[in-house]
């Protein structure tokens, strides 16, 4: 798999370009890896429409995964796709997070509004409380061995006051069982001038993810809404 180097870290990434269409930047959720979207069949759909872009972020898959709990931040991994992006000389993509990956996404919408055509976010919160535990303490690979810096806190997380100025297209989804995220997800998506919403009933944090069928033909239809390109 190729890489990058970012601030000193790999970042292992993988292209699928097998159309003419516009790129699609894929981002997974935390304990998880760029392989979960062609394992459950995202890529093999998305890439009919996208040329895809995967990425194994920092403490993840095949990228870098150092101990310093300093090396970790949403903002830090939204700076891994913007180096990945560099790279692959891309100005522009549309971008599709899922939980962790949804985070990172709002910092793409914090810090690099420039470099999205539009955005997906599946399961994500906009803002947590302060006193919230650090977030990649639960990195499966940090509960073996030592952590330099475990007393890092989280990363201060609350763009909700950026939502009313969002000028790019927003789709967003929950499924209604997930506790950390549903209702949060249907109030701030009201905040955001483009921006469509959808609940999926029964279905928890993971199987909004799972369930493919329920989430695939809305995320296509969104995106191609959204797309330059014509097929």
């Amino acid at each position: 798999m190729p890489f990058i180097v970012n601030n000193g870290l790999k970042i292992s990434y993988t292209v699928i370009d097998e159309c003419n269409g516009e790129y699609l930047f894929l981002h997974t959720g935390l304990n998880s890896t760029k392989e979960a979207w062609i394992e459950l069949s995202y890529t093999e759909e998305l890439k009919k429409h996208f040329k895809i872009i995967l990425i194994d972020p920092r403490g993840h898959g095949e990228s870098d995964k150092p101990r310093d709990l300093k090396k970790y931040s949403f903002k830090l991994m939204a700076d891994d796709v913007i180096a990945l992006l560099d790279h692959l000389k891309i100005d522009k993509v549309h971008f599709f997070g899922y939980s962790l990956g949804g985070l990172v996404g709002w910092q793409m919408i914090q810090y690099y509004p420039e470099r999205l055509v539009s955005f997906v976010a599946g399961g994500s919160r906009v803002k947590f409380p302060p006193d919230r535990p650090n977030a990649f303490l639960r990195l499966s690979f940090l509960q073996e061995g030592s952590i330099e810096n475990p007393d890092t806190p989280t990363q201060p997380y609350d763009i909700e006051h950026l939502l009313p100025k969002i000028k790019i297209s927003v789709l967003t989804f929950v499924g209604d069982k997930d506790t950390s995220c549903y209702p949060f997800v249907v109030e701030y998506s009201k905040l955001i001038p483009n921006c469509k919403t959808f609940v999926l009933p029964g279905l928890n944090h993971p199987q909004a993810m799972i369930e493919k069928e329920q989430v695939l033909p809305r995320v296509i239809a969104f995106l191609k809404e959204h797309s330059s390109t014509k097929e």
